[in-house]
């Protein structure tokens, strides 16, 4: 029912049952917050836990929907990490304005919201991916720089400017977390193109540049 209300307000919602397959998820699809369904018979703040120590996950908001006898879970929650707790019942309402105040609100269009550059195609409503054609699976992390380059093809771009697009203003992140981060969407991408298309710019950052037309 959650899921339906979260789709009817603009989001997309994917459940998972197990603490593999939601770490899973972070592999497969651009993942932007976890809402974790907390009962006497499971320990969601082991799960949180492992979304803090998991580099894919640890900067992503986690909510926590608490049923009435579940509520000796709060402490350990917290301590794993928690951004937000709701006890059961509670108005969906509430859950919704949280995630638009930390994730913005979501937009709908017909034909999807699209960028493109040098080969490579965002579709943004659907967190999609291709390089010449072919679907490629990234990260949240991924997604949201690589979205940010998109649109600002060939603007040098620092790592400060990435990190305040891509983490919490709440979480440290260094510039070597971000060049980690860039070679990741590097690999993504040379099995299909020809050229490195993010080029380094010593002292600056990074430059998003379709340079398989580069003179030599």
């Amino acid at each position: 029912m959650l899921s339906h209300i979260l789709e009817v307000d603009g989001f997309s919602s994917t459940l998972a049952s197990t603490e593999d397959e939601t770490l899973e998820l972070a592999e497969i699809t651009a993942v932007q917050a976890w809402i974790l369904d907390c009962r006497a018979a499971n320990q969601m703040a082991v799960t949180c836990g492992r979304l803090r120590q998991d580099p894919r996950t640890e900067s992503l908001p986690i909510i926590a929907l608490i049923a009435p006898d579940a509520q000796n879970q709060h402490i350990g929650l917290l301590k794993a990490g928690i951004d937000e707790c709701f006890v059961r019942p509670t108005a969906p309402a509430k859950l919704l304005v949280y995630l638009r105040s930390r994730l913005g609100n979501p937009v709908r269009s017909e034909g999807g919201l699209s960028l493109s550059y040098g080969g490579i195609e965002m579709q943004i409503d659907t967190h999609h991916v291709r390089c010449k054609g072919e679907e490629i699976l990234l990260g949240p992390i991924e997604f949201k720089l690589l979205r940010y380059m998109l649109e600002n093809p060939e603007k040098v771009i620092s790592r400060e400017e990435l990190i305040k697009i891509a983490w919490p203003p709440n979480v440290f992140v260094g510039p070597r977390t971000v060049d980690v981060h860039i070679s990741r969407l590097r690999r993504c991408f040379r099995q299909f193109l020809p050229a490195d298309v993010i080029r380094t710019v010593r002292l600056g950052g990074y430059a998003l540049e379709d340079q398989s037309f580069a003179r030599s």
